[in-house]
């Protein structure tokens, strides 16, 4: 039995979830994350520099995921919004997150507040003034994209150094391609997999990757700040 929505393809349900295949990549994203963070756990020490802002990380992961995971179980207006807040939260964080890679704690702080305020404006007029689609949408894509310039400039200039920046350069392009199927849109295959279900699935096997890159990044920090104590 098919079931239409406004702005939105036909979907087979399956026990009544509106878009199953979303709703299974989803899951396997937040799967990923909960895997990926305990073996970061043991193998980088709780004194490396970037221990915590990858635990943190993982939990703003694992609340995005499972928010896209109820949302496209049922597409009500609230899940609609708790969905593309939290995807937003993640993106923003990722800013902060290679900006506390160089920064001290006083300026990783100012430069938090600073994302905490713009985030907070962004959910406030998305929630209280106007729900643009189009205006969320360049908002993500505008920091996602600052986002990977950052990494990709970062991993570029040190690849030499340190071999397993290819994972992180490997992890932001694999991302921005997959974007295109996040930007394009067609009739779902089997009216169950979507271009946005293609792009859950894709990102889903990155995670690993991405994890590997930062338990290998932080043990090089942890390293050099050894060396500079002797």
């Amino acid at each position: 039995m098919f079931h239409f929505y406004y702005f939105q393809w036909p979907f087979v349900r399956v026990l009544g979830i509106q878009e199953p295949a979303s709703v299974l990549f989803s899951i396997l994203n937040g799967l990923g994350h909960v895997v990926m963070i305990g073996v970061f756990r043991r193998k980088v020490p709780s004194h490396a520099k970037m221990y915590s802002v990858v635990h943190w990380l993982a939990l703003i992961s694992i609340n995005a995921w499972f928010w896209s995971a109820i949302f496209h179980t049922r597409d009500f207006p609230w899940t609609e919004k708790m969905d593309y807040f939290c995807a937003t939260s993640l993106v923003v964080f990722q800013l902060f997150m290679w900006f506390t890679r160089f920064g001290g704690f006083k300026e990783s702080a100012m430069f938090g507040a600073l994302l905490a305020a713009v985030f907070s404006c962004h959910v406030y007029y998305l929630g209280f003034v106007k729900f643009d689609y189009g205006y969320n949408m360049m908002a993500n894509v505008a920091v996602g994209q600052l986002n990977a310039f950052c990494w990709l400039g970062f991993a570029f200039k040190n690849v030499r150094q340190r071999r397993y920046m290819w994972k992180c350069i490997a992890t932001i392009l694999s991302i921005n391609l997959l974007l295109l199927l996040e930007l394009g849109d067609f009739p779902p295959i089997w009216w169950t997999f979507d271009a946005h279900s293609l792009w859950h699935a894709g990102t889903a096997p990155v995670v690993p990757l991405w994890y590997s890159f930062l338990i290998d990044e932080s043990l090089y920090l942890l390293r050099e700040a050894e060396e500079k104590d002797v």
